[in-house]
Protein backbone atom coordinates (compact mmCIF):
# COMPACT_ATOMS: atom_id res chain seq x y z
CA UNK A 1 0.00 0.00 0.00
CA UNK A 2 1.68 3.25 -0.95
CA UNK A 3 0.77 6.40 1.19
CA UNK A 4 -0.18 9.37 -0.65
CA UNK A 5 3.05 11.86 -0.69
CA UNK A 6 1.84 15.48 1.11
CA UNK A 7 3.32 18.42 -0.29
CA UNK A 8 4.99 20.59 1.35
CA UNK A 9 4.63 23.88 2.83
CA UNK A 10 5.43 26.54 0.56
CA UNK A 11 8.10 29.03 1.76
CA UNK A 12 7.16 32.09 3.31
CA UNK A 13 7.51 35.17 0.75
CA UNK A 14 10.19 36.77 2.70
CA UNK A 15 13.02 38.08 0.79
CA UNK A 16 16.36 38.93 2.14
CA UNK A 17 17.44 42.54 2.65
CA UNK A 18 20.52 43.76 1.89
CA UNK A 19 20.98 43.77 5.83
CA UNK A 20 20.68 39.92 6.50
CA UNK A 21 23.39 39.44 3.40
CA UNK A 22 25.84 41.60 5.74
CA UNK A 23 24.37 39.33 9.12
CA UNK A 24 25.71 35.86 7.35
CA UNK A 25 28.54 36.73 5.77
CA UNK A 26 29.71 38.50 9.25
CA UNK A 27 28.66 35.62 10.93
CA UNK A 28 29.50 32.72 8.48
CA UNK A 29 32.74 30.12 9.99
CA UNK A 30 34.17 30.18 6.74
CA UNK A 31 36.17 32.67 5.73
CA UNK A 32 35.07 35.07 3.09
CA UNK A 33 37.36 37.02 1.07
CA UNK A 34 36.10 39.41 -1.99
CA UNK A 35 38.77 41.16 -4.54
CA UNK A 36 37.88 43.15 -7.33
CA UNK A 37 38.70 42.36 -11.31
CA UNK A 38 42.04 44.01 -10.22
CA UNK A 39 43.32 41.79 -6.80
CA UNK A 40 42.34 44.75 -4.64
CA UNK A 41 40.67 43.61 -1.29
CA UNK A 42 37.11 44.76 -0.73
CA UNK A 43 35.96 42.62 1.96
CA UNK A 44 37.44 40.22 4.64
CA UNK A 45 34.62 38.89 7.02
CA UNK A 46 35.69 37.90 10.81
CA UNK A 47 36.28 34.05 9.54
CA UNK A 48 38.82 35.27 7.32
CA UNK A 49 40.45 37.46 10.41
CA UNK A 50 40.30 34.26 12.47
CA UNK A 51 41.91 32.00 9.45
CA UNK A 52 44.48 34.12 8.27
CA UNK A 53 44.97 36.21 11.61
CA UNK A 54 45.08 39.59 10.17
CA UNK A 55 42.65 42.35 10.87
CA UNK A 56 40.19 43.56 8.05
CA UNK A 57 40.97 47.19 8.05
CA UNK A 58 44.72 46.27 7.97
CA UNK A 59 44.21 44.47 4.40
CA UNK A 60 41.11 46.14 2.47
CA UNK A 61 42.03 48.50 -0.56
CA UNK A 62 45.63 46.55 -1.09
CA UNK A 63 46.29 44.36 -3.53
CA UNK A 64 46.32 40.71 -3.03
CA UNK A 65 49.85 40.43 -3.91
CA UNK A 66 50.74 42.20 -1.88
CA UNK A 67 49.42 40.44 0.81
CA UNK A 68 51.68 37.61 -0.15
CA UNK A 69 54.77 39.75 -0.38
CA UNK A 70 54.33 40.45 3.21
CA UNK A 71 54.15 36.65 3.67
CA UNK A 72 50.79 36.70 5.24
CA UNK A 73 49.41 34.83 2.72
CA UNK A 74 51.14 32.21 0.17
CA UNK A 75 50.42 31.32 -2.47
CA UNK A 76 47.19 34.00 -3.20
CA UNK A 77 44.90 32.62 -5.51
CA UNK A 78 42.98 35.52 -6.54
CA UNK A 79 45.55 36.17 -9.59
CA UNK A 80 44.85 33.52 -11.30
CA UNK A 81 40.84 33.36 -10.66
CA UNK A 82 41.47 37.01 -12.87
CA UNK A 83 43.92 35.37 -15.30
CA UNK A 84 42.34 31.86 -15.95
CA UNK A 85 38.40 32.99 -14.87
CA UNK A 86 37.72 29.23 -13.58
CA UNK A 87 37.82 28.10 -10.21
CA UNK A 88 40.88 27.56 -8.39
CA UNK A 89 41.58 25.83 -5.02
CA UNK A 90 44.84 25.71 -2.90
CA UNK A 91 46.40 24.81 0.06
CA UNK A 92 47.94 27.47 1.79
CA UNK A 93 50.41 28.70 4.43
CA UNK A 94 49.58 31.43 6.59
CA UNK A 95 52.47 34.11 8.35
CA UNK A 96 51.37 32.10 12.30
CA UNK A 97 51.94 28.86 10.25
CA UNK A 98 48.46 27.65 9.56
CA UNK A 99 47.18 25.47 6.94
CA UNK A 100 44.31 26.83 4.77
CA UNK A 101 42.03 25.49 2.06
CA UNK A 102 40.85 28.23 -0.08
CA UNK A 103 38.59 27.85 -3.18
CA UNK A 104 38.59 31.22 -5.24
CA UNK A 105 35.25 31.95 -7.80
CA UNK A 106 35.33 34.45 -10.49
CA UNK A 107 32.06 36.56 -10.80
CA UNK A 108 31.96 38.18 -14.64
CA UNK A 109 30.40 41.09 -16.02
CA UNK A 110 28.43 41.79 -18.71
CA UNK A 111 31.48 41.59 -21.05
CA UNK A 112 32.62 38.44 -19.69
CA UNK A 113 35.44 40.01 -17.68
CA UNK A 114 35.92 39.18 -14.36
CA UNK A 115 34.89 41.58 -11.55
CA UNK A 116 35.27 40.06 -8.95
CA UNK A 117 36.85 37.37 -7.06
CA UNK A 118 34.84 35.62 -4.11
CA UNK A 119 37.45 33.14 -1.99
CA UNK A 120 35.84 31.00 0.59
CA UNK A 121 38.72 29.87 3.29
CA UNK A 122 38.48 26.69 6.17
CA UNK A 123 41.44 26.12 8.60
CA UNK A 124 42.58 22.62 7.76
CA UNK A 125 45.73 22.70 10.39
CA UNK A 126 43.63 20.93 13.08
CA UNK A 127 42.91 18.11 10.70
CA UNK A 128 46.51 18.11 9.62
CA UNK A 129 47.55 17.61 12.81
CA UNK A 130 44.78 14.63 13.11
CA UNK A 131 45.98 12.68 9.41
CA UNK A 132 49.51 13.39 11.25
CA UNK A 133 48.57 11.61 14.50
CA UNK A 134 46.90 9.21 12.55
CA UNK A 135 50.49 8.28 10.60
CA UNK A 136 52.15 8.14 13.50
CA UNK A 137 49.85 5.57 14.90
CA UNK A 138 49.77 3.41 11.73
CA UNK A 139 53.77 3.43 11.96
CA UNK A 140 53.95 2.85 15.28
CA UNK A 141 51.06 -0.41 14.74
CA UNK A 142 53.03 -1.30 11.79
CA UNK A 143 56.20 -1.40 13.40
CA UNK A 144 54.93 -3.58 16.53
CA UNK A 145 53.12 -5.82 14.58
CA UNK A 146 56.81 -7.05 12.79
CA UNK A 147 58.19 -6.99 16.10
CA UNK A 148 55.03 -9.59 17.13
CA UNK A 149 55.44 -11.52 13.81
CA UNK A 150 59.08 -12.02 14.77
CA UNK A 151 59.09 -12.86 18.42
CA UNK A 152 56.34 -15.64 17.41
CA UNK A 153 58.60 -16.96 14.69
CA UNK A 154 61.73 -16.87 16.27
CA UNK A 155 60.56 -18.48 19.49
CA UNK A 156 62.38 -17.22 21.94
CA UNK A 157 63.41 -18.54 25.28
CA UNK A 158 60.90 -17.62 27.77
CA UNK A 159 63.19 -17.25 31.12
CA UNK A 160 65.52 -14.67 29.43
CA UNK A 161 69.39 -14.97 27.67
CA UNK A 162 71.70 -17.22 29.55
CA UNK A 163 74.93 -16.34 30.67
CA UNK A 164 76.69 -18.73 32.59
CA UNK A 165 79.81 -18.94 31.14
CA UNK A 166 82.61 -17.31 31.75
CA UNK A 167 82.75 -16.55 28.13
CA UNK A 168 79.14 -15.49 27.45
CA UNK A 169 79.64 -13.49 31.01
CA UNK A 170 82.23 -11.32 29.36
CA UNK A 171 80.55 -10.78 26.11
CA UNK A 172 77.20 -9.39 28.07
CA UNK A 173 79.35 -7.54 30.47
CA UNK A 174 81.27 -5.93 27.42
CA UNK A 175 77.75 -5.35 24.87
CA UNK A 176 76.22 -3.31 28.23
CA UNK A 177 79.24 -1.07 28.40
CA UNK A 178 78.73 -0.40 24.79
CA UNK A 179 74.81 -0.15 25.05
CA UNK A 180 75.66 3.51 26.48
CA UNK A 181 76.54 4.49 23.29
CA UNK A 182 75.07 4.56 19.60
CA UNK A 183 78.25 2.44 18.20
CA UNK A 184 77.85 0.20 16.09
CA UNK A 185 78.22 -4.14 16.93
CA UNK A 186 79.31 -6.78 14.91
CA UNK A 187 78.49 -10.15 15.85
CA UNK A 188 80.61 -13.06 14.40
CA UNK A 189 79.99 -17.00 15.31
CA UNK A 190 78.80 -20.04 13.84
CA UNK A 191 75.27 -20.49 12.98
CA UNK A 192 72.71 -20.99 15.75
CA UNK A 193 75.06 -19.59 18.74
CA UNK A 194 72.80 -17.03 19.76
CA UNK A 195 74.13 -13.76 17.93
CA UNK A 196 70.17 -12.53 18.06
CA UNK A 197 69.89 -12.81 22.06
CA UNK A 198 73.29 -10.57 21.88
CA UNK A 199 71.71 -7.97 19.78
CA UNK A 200 68.46 -7.72 21.71
CA UNK A 201 71.17 -7.55 24.84
CA UNK A 202 72.53 -3.96 23.29
CA UNK A 203 69.09 -2.96 22.80
CA UNK A 204 67.45 -3.73 26.08
CA UNK A 205 70.32 -1.92 27.81
CA UNK A 206 70.17 0.98 25.36
CA UNK A 207 68.52 4.78 25.75
CA UNK A 208 66.53 3.31 22.85
CA UNK A 209 64.84 0.22 24.61
CA UNK A 210 61.43 1.80 24.45
CA UNK A 211 61.52 2.01 20.90
CA UNK A 212 61.42 -0.58 18.36
CA UNK A 213 64.02 -3.67 17.54
CA UNK A 214 63.32 -4.79 14.30
CA UNK A 215 65.59 -7.47 12.92
CA UNK A 216 66.05 -7.57 8.97
CA UNK A 217 67.19 -11.16 7.69
CA UNK A 218 69.23 -10.35 4.86
CA UNK A 219 69.75 -14.08 3.73
CA UNK A 220 65.98 -14.64 3.91
CA UNK A 221 64.59 -11.80 1.66
CA UNK A 222 63.69 -12.47 -1.78
CA UNK A 223 66.19 -10.67 -4.18
CA UNK A 224 63.51 -8.91 -6.22
CA UNK A 225 62.01 -7.38 -2.93
CA UNK A 226 64.95 -6.65 -1.04
CA UNK A 227 64.63 -3.44 -1.60
CA UNK A 228 61.02 -2.86 -1.50
CA UNK A 229 61.33 -4.70 1.95
CA UNK A 230 64.37 -2.33 3.22
CA UNK A 231 63.24 0.99 1.70
CA UNK A 232 59.21 0.54 1.58
CA UNK A 233 57.28 2.20 -1.17
CA UNK A 234 55.00 4.92 -2.46
CA UNK A 235 51.35 4.23 -3.57
CA UNK A 236 51.58 3.14 -7.33
CA UNK A 237 55.61 2.88 -7.32
CA UNK A 238 55.28 -0.51 -9.34
CA UNK A 239 52.44 -2.34 -10.37
CA UNK A 240 50.99 -4.67 -7.10
CA UNK A 241 52.06 -1.73 -4.91
CA UNK A 242 49.58 -1.43 -2.19
CA UNK A 243 47.57 1.40 -2.80
CA UNK A 244 48.49 3.53 0.45
CA UNK A 245 51.99 2.36 0.19
CA UNK A 246 54.02 0.63 3.04
CA UNK A 247 57.30 1.97 5.07
CA UNK A 248 60.37 -0.60 4.85
CA UNK A 249 62.15 -1.96 7.83
CA UNK A 250 64.45 1.23 7.68
CA UNK A 251 61.56 3.69 8.23
CA UNK A 252 59.97 1.27 11.04
CA UNK A 253 63.29 1.17 13.29
CA UNK A 254 63.80 4.84 13.28
CA UNK A 255 64.90 5.92 16.75
CA UNK A 256 65.55 1.91 17.83
CA UNK A 257 67.70 -0.48 17.27
CA UNK A 258 67.94 -1.97 13.63
CA UNK A 259 69.78 -5.74 13.42
CA UNK A 260 71.15 -6.78 10.24
CA UNK A 261 71.36 -10.81 10.70
CA UNK A 262 73.06 -12.38 8.13
CA UNK A 263 74.67 -9.02 6.51
CA UNK A 264 77.45 -11.01 4.84
CA UNK A 265 74.47 -12.69 2.62
CA UNK A 266 73.43 -9.30 1.39
CA UNK A 267 73.77 -8.94 -2.69
CA UNK A 268 76.59 -6.42 -3.61
CA UNK A 269 74.54 -3.73 -4.97
CA UNK A 270 72.08 -3.50 -1.83
CA UNK A 271 75.13 -3.38 0.48
CA UNK A 272 76.07 0.28 -2.05
CA UNK A 273 72.34 1.60 -0.79
CA UNK A 274 72.90 0.53 2.59
CA UNK A 275 76.26 1.87 2.99
CA UNK A 276 74.30 4.96 1.86
CA UNK A 277 72.05 4.88 4.58
CA UNK A 278 74.08 3.90 6.88
CA UNK A 279 76.61 7.43 6.29
CA UNK A 280 73.59 9.80 5.61
CA UNK A 281 71.62 8.51 8.32
CA UNK A 282 68.24 9.20 5.62
CA UNK A 283 66.08 7.05 3.93
CA UNK A 284 63.59 7.31 0.87
CA UNK A 285 60.83 5.19 -0.01
CA UNK A 286 60.72 3.87 -4.05
CA UNK A 287 58.75 5.88 -5.82
CA UNK A 288 59.56 9.14 -3.55
CA UNK A 289 61.63 11.92 -4.04
CA UNK A 290 61.49 12.91 -0.71
CA UNK A 291 64.05 11.61 1.83
CA UNK A 292 63.53 11.15 6.14
CA UNK A 293 66.05 11.51 8.82
CA UNK A 294 66.86 7.83 9.76
CA UNK A 295 67.97 7.72 13.68
CA UNK A 296 68.69 4.43 14.90
CA UNK A 297 71.26 2.06 16.46
CA UNK A 298 72.81 -0.67 13.89
CA UNK A 299 73.84 -4.56 15.11
CA UNK A 300 74.93 -6.49 12.63
CA UNK A 301 75.46 -10.05 12.75
CA UNK A 302 77.09 -12.75 10.26
CA UNK A 303 78.65 -16.37 10.60
CA UNK A 304 80.97 -15.55 7.73
CA UNK A 305 84.44 -14.36 7.68
CA UNK A 306 83.58 -10.56 6.60
CA UNK A 307 87.24 -9.96 6.07
CA UNK A 308 88.21 -12.69 3.79
CA UNK A 309 84.82 -11.55 1.68
CA UNK A 310 86.72 -8.46 1.43
CA UNK A 311 89.33 -9.83 0.07
CA UNK A 312 87.24 -11.96 -2.35
CA UNK A 313 85.67 -8.81 -3.74
CA UNK A 314 82.02 -10.73 -2.09
CA UNK A 315 81.58 -8.15 0.71
CA UNK A 316 82.71 -4.33 0.06
CA UNK A 317 85.42 -2.97 2.16
CA UNK A 318 83.85 0.28 3.00
CA UNK A 319 81.03 -1.44 4.36
CA UNK A 320 82.94 -4.00 6.56
CA UNK A 321 84.55 -0.82 7.91
CA UNK A 322 81.24 1.13 8.91
CA UNK A 323 80.07 -1.96 10.36
CA UNK A 324 83.01 -3.08 12.40
CA UNK A 325 83.59 -0.62 15.00
CA UNK A 326 82.67 -3.22 17.62
CA UNK A 327 83.60 -6.63 16.99
CA UNK A 328 82.55 -9.27 19.15
CA UNK A 329 82.70 -13.15 18.48
CA UNK A 330 80.44 -15.50 19.98
CA UNK A 331 82.20 -18.65 20.83
CA UNK A 332 80.55 -22.00 19.82
CA UNK A 333 78.36 -24.07 22.41
CA UNK A 334 81.07 -26.98 22.60
CA UNK A 335 83.40 -23.89 23.85
CA UNK A 336 81.18 -23.32 26.38
CA UNK A 337 79.91 -26.22 28.08
CA UNK A 338 78.73 -24.30 31.49
CA UNK A 339 75.99 -22.60 29.07
CA UNK A 340 74.73 -26.31 28.22
CA UNK A 341 72.93 -27.24 30.92
CA UNK A 342 71.10 -23.74 32.05
CA UNK A 343 69.89 -23.43 28.03
CA UNK A 344 68.89 -27.06 28.05
CA UNK A 345 66.76 -26.24 31.76
CA UNK A 346 65.19 -23.12 29.99
CA UNK A 347 64.56 -24.93 26.75
CA UNK A 348 62.98 -27.86 28.53
CA UNK A 349 60.69 -25.12 31.04
CA UNK A 350 59.60 -23.41 28.05
CA UNK A 351 58.57 -26.25 26.43
CA UNK A 352 56.75 -28.30 29.22
CA UNK A 353 54.79 -24.91 29.62
CA UNK A 354 54.01 -25.11 25.59
CA UNK A 355 52.78 -28.40 25.44
CA UNK A 356 51.75 -29.02 29.29
CA UNK A 357 53.92 -31.86 29.82
CA UNK A 358 56.09 -33.00 32.94
CA UNK A 359 59.34 -33.99 31.18
CA UNK A 360 62.81 -34.21 32.46
CA UNK A 361 66.25 -35.26 31.55
CA UNK A 362 67.63 -38.60 33.68
CA UNK A 363 71.39 -37.55 34.79
CA UNK A 364 72.51 -39.94 32.30
CA UNK A 365 70.82 -37.97 29.57
CA UNK A 366 72.38 -35.19 30.68
CA UNK A 367 76.11 -36.29 30.71
CA UNK A 368 75.56 -37.31 27.46
CA UNK A 369 74.16 -33.06 26.59
CA UNK A 370 76.78 -31.46 27.89
CA UNK A 371 79.50 -34.41 26.21
CA UNK A 372 77.90 -33.52 22.91
CA UNK A 373 79.26 -31.34 20.39
CA UNK A 374 76.27 -29.69 19.22
CA UNK A 375 77.46 -28.72 15.79
CA UNK A 376 73.82 -26.57 15.31
CA UNK A 377 74.50 -24.92 18.54
CA UNK A 378 71.59 -23.21 20.96
CA UNK A 379 69.07 -23.76 17.78
CA UNK A 380 69.76 -27.74 17.51
CA UNK A 381 69.91 -27.87 21.40
CA UNK A 382 66.31 -26.40 21.36
CA UNK A 383 65.04 -28.26 18.43
CA UNK A 384 66.13 -31.50 20.30
CA UNK A 385 64.96 -30.61 23.80
CA UNK A 386 60.82 -29.98 21.90
CA UNK A 387 61.42 -33.31 19.65
CA UNK A 388 62.33 -35.28 23.18
CA UNK A 389 59.27 -33.26 25.14
CA UNK A 390 57.04 -34.13 22.09
CA UNK A 391 57.73 -37.79 21.88
CA UNK A 392 59.10 -39.20 24.72
CA UNK A 393 57.16 -42.03 25.91
CA UNK A 394 57.83 -41.77 29.36
CA UNK A 395 58.25 -38.79 32.02
CA UNK A 396 61.82 -38.49 32.55
CA UNK A 397 63.86 -38.75 28.85
CA UNK A 398 66.83 -41.46 29.26
CA UNK A 399 70.01 -41.12 26.98
CA UNK A 400 69.16 -43.97 24.70
CA UNK A 401 66.07 -41.51 22.95
CA UNK A 402 68.29 -38.70 22.91
CA UNK A 403 69.51 -39.94 19.26
CA UNK A 404 72.85 -38.28 19.77
CA UNK A 405 76.11 -39.63 21.15
CA UNK A 406 78.88 -37.96 23.58
CA UNK A 407 82.06 -36.91 20.83
CA UNK A 408 84.09 -38.35 20.52
CA UNK A 409 83.83 -41.86 22.68
CA UNK A 410 87.10 -42.93 23.78
CA UNK A 411 88.92 -41.94 26.54
CA UNK A 412 88.08 -38.42 26.55
CA UNK A 413 84.40 -39.75 26.97
CA UNK A 414 82.47 -38.60 30.09
CA UNK A 415 81.57 -42.59 30.37
CA UNK A 416 84.71 -43.52 29.70
CA UNK A 417 86.21 -41.28 32.32
CA UNK A 418 83.75 -42.61 35.28
CA UNK A 419 81.66 -39.48 35.12
CA UNK A 420 78.17 -41.21 34.33
CA UNK A 421 78.88 -43.06 37.78
CA UNK A 422 78.57 -40.26 39.38
CA UNK A 423 75.62 -40.83 41.61
CA UNK A 424 72.45 -37.96 41.12
CA UNK A 425 69.30 -39.76 41.69
CA UNK A 426 67.09 -38.21 44.33
CA UNK A 427 68.90 -34.41 44.03
CA UNK A 428 67.52 -31.25 42.63
CA UNK A 429 68.59 -30.11 39.47
CA UNK A 430 71.02 -27.46 40.52
CA UNK A 431 72.87 -29.98 42.85
CA UNK A 432 73.55 -32.39 39.38
CA UNK A 433 74.62 -29.90 37.36
CA UNK A 434 77.30 -29.11 40.21
CA UNK A 435 78.26 -32.53 40.83
CA UNK A 436 78.37 -33.19 36.90
CA UNK A 437 80.83 -29.82 37.01
CA UNK A 438 82.89 -31.18 39.38
CA UNK A 439 83.11 -34.77 37.73
CA UNK A 440 84.03 -33.08 33.88
CA UNK A 441 86.99 -30.90 35.99
CA UNK A 442 87.95 -33.72 37.64
CA UNK A 443 88.31 -35.97 34.51
CA UNK A 444 90.02 -33.41 32.80
CA UNK A 445 92.51 -32.35 35.01
CA UNK A 446 93.49 -35.79 35.37
CA UNK A 447 93.71 -36.01 31.51
CA UNK A 448 95.19 -33.07 31.47
CA UNK A 449 96.99 -32.81 34.80
CA UNK A 450 97.33 -28.58 34.89
CA UNK A 451 93.92 -26.27 35.77
CA UNK A 452 95.27 -23.94 32.57
CA UNK A 453 95.23 -27.37 30.74
CA UNK A 454 91.67 -28.23 31.56
CA UNK A 455 90.37 -24.97 31.24
CA UNK A 456 91.06 -25.24 27.60
CA UNK A 457 89.50 -28.44 26.90
CA UNK A 458 86.46 -27.39 28.81
CA UNK A 459 86.31 -23.97 27.35
CA UNK A 460 86.01 -21.66 30.14
CA UNK A 461 89.05 -19.79 32.02
CA UNK A 462 91.20 -20.68 34.08
CA UNK A 463 89.59 -18.32 36.99
CA UNK A 464 86.62 -20.50 36.56
CA UNK A 465 88.09 -24.38 37.22
CA UNK A 466 90.20 -22.91 40.34
CA UNK A 467 86.56 -21.29 41.73
CA UNK A 468 84.65 -24.75 41.22
CA UNK A 469 87.28 -26.47 42.75
CA UNK A 470 87.39 -24.58 46.35
CA UNK A 471 84.31 -26.73 47.30
CA UNK A 472 85.87 -29.46 46.43
CA UNK A 473 88.62 -28.99 48.41
CA UNK A 474 91.19 -29.52 45.81
CA UNK A 475 94.52 -27.32 45.30
CA UNK A 476 95.73 -27.42 41.53
CA UNK A 477 98.23 -25.21 39.13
Amino acid sequence: MRLPIQPSAAAPDLPLTEGDFSEIIRNSFDGIFVADGEGRTLLVNPGCERNYDFRAEDVVGRLVVELEADGLIRPVIAPRVIATGQRVTALQRTHTGKTILATGTPLFDDEGRVRRVIINSRDTTELDQLQAELSRIRHDLARAETEVAQLRQEGLPPDGPVFHGDATRRIADLLRRVSASDATVLLTGESGVGKEVFARLVHRESPRANAAFIKINCGALPRDLIESELFGYEAGAFTGAHKNGKPGMLELANHGTLFLDEIGELPLDMQVKLLHVLQDRTVARLGSTRSMPLDIRIVAATNRDLARAVEASTFRADLFYRLNVVPVVVPPLRERREDILPLVRQALSGFNAQYRTPKQFSHAAALVLVAYDWPGNIRELRNLVERLVVTSPGTVIEAEELGIAATPAGPDHPEARGVGRVELDGLGLDEQVRRFEAALIESALQRFSTTRGAARHLGVSQSTIVRKMKGTGETRR
